[in-house]
């Protein structure tokens, strides 16, 4: 894992901690804060607001008795009617008091009240004596002595309302300060709030900048999962897809073409500027295809090296079809100016018509193949489209494969075995046995009848043998050299999925006795396609062989991201066509870091093949990749020279 990944997940965790260790802190501190103010509420809920409220009953009481009294002086009010009115007024009084007696207690305070108003209350039988009963003795109903009775009482109800204005103000401030204490507890809790949600915002931008991050790695390796990872054309297996898809449909829903093209002689640019100029030059045709094609109704597909395919959505003798290959090959022969340097292209291009020619994909992709061979030898820079008159040239293509049905029992297969190296020591970490056809004292290339064993089924047989040399191979150097030397296998899709492939991997290994975990499986990611189910059962059953297993061509296939953590793998080949340009294509080298760091975090050892050069190795070694295969360290051996390779190169550090 890169060290920025690293130090980006310990940010993550730390902000996440902080987040949870704010929240629990704030939790607390808004429950300390509101039992504070349950508290401090409770008394001034039950006593202090009741006080109040009392001490304002009592003094209006006190004014209506008091006023009573005026009314009775001034005669505004019959005598029974102040008789009625102070008995009223003086059961008021009694019961206000008895109101603020829980509040106030039996303190000083209501002692001052209750002694005020019983001295106003006392006065009562004077004033009504003096003021007198008879309407006749209305003289004396003013006399200096009830006035002087009347002031009096003025006076002790205007000291005693002195005593409940100086208690309400008390209560008063009681309450103000009561709610500032509050008011300060709640802008503190308010405060810790928004501390909290500046905290969770930066922790959720964070988070958000790193899923972005992670989702658009995901994305480029889904994208480079169905397309070439140099041009950004759908791949061989898009195209295969696509094929399927016309298998699909009924013969009657429209005609397609299906064209397959070469550039021609480009590895000659190869040859004169270098693999890194050809990529480029690689890149601006393979625009100009796409643009050209498009244009038409056709979508392009890079097959592999200089070779594409295309599709139209029209047949191969309409006119339509006819102008759009002329304005495709007229676009590639337009001269193409990289880096100063002006390139001429040409195109050789064979087509078949789907449903015309053929309703099956495979067969109508070797008609496609047969007319577009027949093209090159014709000189290049020209169509062919698929005609009986090819027959004869797919009779030989059908010899080939008879001859390479009885390969096996003419001993003519032989395996060749590249060294794999570890990146962290420099040591030989083991071989990938590659199978190799000598025909009549002359190598044919993989490329020449692997797709052909593939297509016909012999693959079955053919892996079986290979199978059985490879673990023949790996026991008898065990035997010699006394190390267990690993050996990888290819396994393809179709061997994987023939009956009695587990019986035959464990008869093997009973018979040759090699050590099992010497004997690495490398398979893609296609065996998933049909029966994902099924596949990853089988693999768990390799691996209790104490096989092991790896991932070949990875990011290539189908399933790269949706079944990868179900693999019982402890490897990751990384494809040779992400390798070959990442020192000048920052995407792919973006790519290969994001694999490593993905295989690393799964607790898989990480390998890259197709490594040709000393900065490829070195960019690889940076980047915590574990092995590297390629012509950097050292070719395919025959077993011969790869046992004395073994003997020299366990301590190797460079090749």
């Amino acid at each position: 894992m890169q060290p920025s990944a690293s130090r980006s997940r310990r940010v993550i965790y730390i902000m996440l901690l902080l987040v949870i260790a704010a929240s629990l802190a704030l939790s607390a501190a808004m429950e300390r804060t509101a039992n504070t103010i349950r508290r401090n509420e409770t008394p001034l809920l039950t006593v202090v607001i009741p006080q109040l409220r009392y001490l304002g009953d009592f003094e209006s009481a006190l004014l209506r008795y008091q006023l009573a009294f005026d009314k009775r002086y001034t005669e505004s009010i019959t005598p029974d009617r102040f008789r009625f009115l102070e008995r009223m007024g003086r059961s008021e009084l009694d019961s206000t008091l008895g109101q603020l007696r829980p509040s106030l207690g039996d303190g000083p305070e209501l002692g001052v009240l209750r002694d005020g108003t019983l001295r106003i209350v006392a006065m009562a039988p004077e004033f009504e004596r003096l003021v007198g009963a008879d309407p006749d003795a209305k003289a004396d109903a003013h006399s200096d002595a009830a006035r002087q009775l009347l002031v009096t009482m003025n006076d002790d109800v205007k000291a005693l309302r002195t005593q409940v204005d100086a208690m309400q103000l008390r209560v008063q401030e009681a309450l103000y300060d009561n709610g500032t204490l509050a008011g300060r507890s709640i802008s503190s809790i308010t405060a810790l709030i928004h501390i909290f949600d500046v905290l969770a915002v930066l922790t959720g931008l964070f988070l958000l900048y790193h899923v972005r991050a992670r989702v658009r790695v995901e994305d480029e390796l889904k994208h480079l999962a169905g397309h070439d990872p140099l041009t950004g054309l759908p791949h061989r297996r898009a195209f295969e897809a696509r094929l399927h898809t016309l298998a699909a449909q009924p013969a009657s829903s429209g005609r397609h073409a299906v064209v397959l093209g070469t550039i021609d002689r480009f590895s000659r640019i190869i040859g004169g500027f270098g693999h890194a100029f050809g990529d480029r030059v690689m890149v601006g045709l393979a625009a100009r295809l796409r643009v050209a094609a498009e244009r038409s109704g056709g979508e392009v597909f890079r097959l592999d090296g200089a070779n594409f395919a295309i599709r139209y959505r029209v047949g191969c003798d309409s006119v339509e079809f006819e102008l759009a290959l002329a304005g495709l090959r007229e676009e590639v022969r337009n001269p193409y100016d990289c880096e100063g340097h002006e390139i001429f292209t040409t195109l050789s291009l064979g087509a078949a018509s789907y449903p015309l020619h053929s309703q099956s994909p495979q067969a109508l992709l070797r008609h496609a193949d047969a007319a577009l061979q027949a093209a090159r030898k014709a000189g290049g820079d020209s169509l062919v489209t698929y005609g009986p008159e090819l027959t004869a040239q797919t009779g030989e293509r059908l010899d080939m494969e008879a001859l390479l049905r009885h390969a096996i029992e003419r001993d003519e297969l032989e395996l060749h075995y590249q060294p794999q190296q570890g990146l962290r020591d420099g040591r030989l970490m083991g071989f990938e046995a590659l199978l190799r056809w000598r025909r009549m004292g002359q190598l044919i290339s993989p490329a020449d009848f692997i797709p052909m064993a593939e297509e016909s089924g012999l693959i079955v047989p053919i892996g079986k043998w290979v199978i059985e040399e490879a673990c023949r191979q790996g026991a008898e150097w065990h035997r010699e050299t006394g190390a267990a030397v690993q050996v990888a296998i290819n396994i393809s899709p179709r061997q994987f999925a023939a009956p009695g492939f587990l019986a035959h991997l464990e008869g093997v290994l009973a018979a040759t006795g090699v050590e099992p975990s010497s004997i690495e499986l490398e398979i893609t990611e296609s065996v998933m396609v049909e029966n994902a189910e099924m596949a990853i059962a089988l693999l768990h059953r390799l691996r209790g062989l104490g096989l092991k297993l790896a991932i070949d061509d990875f990011g290539t296939g189908y399933s790269s991201l949706a079944y990868l953590s179900r693999f019982p793998i402890h490897k990751l080949k990384i494809d040779q066509s992400f390798v070959r340009n990442m020192h000048t294509v920052s995407e792919q080298s973006t790519i290969v870091q994001a694999t490593i760091s993905l295989g690393h975090s799964l607790g898989l050892t990480v390998i890259a093949e197709g490594v040709e050069t000393e900065q490829q190795r070195t960019m690889l070694a940076a980047w915590r990749c574990d092995e590297i295969q390629g012509y950097c360290y050292a070719r395919p051996l025959p077993a011969a020279m790869a046992r004395r390779f073994i003997e020299n190169g366990l301590h190797l550090q460079a090749a």
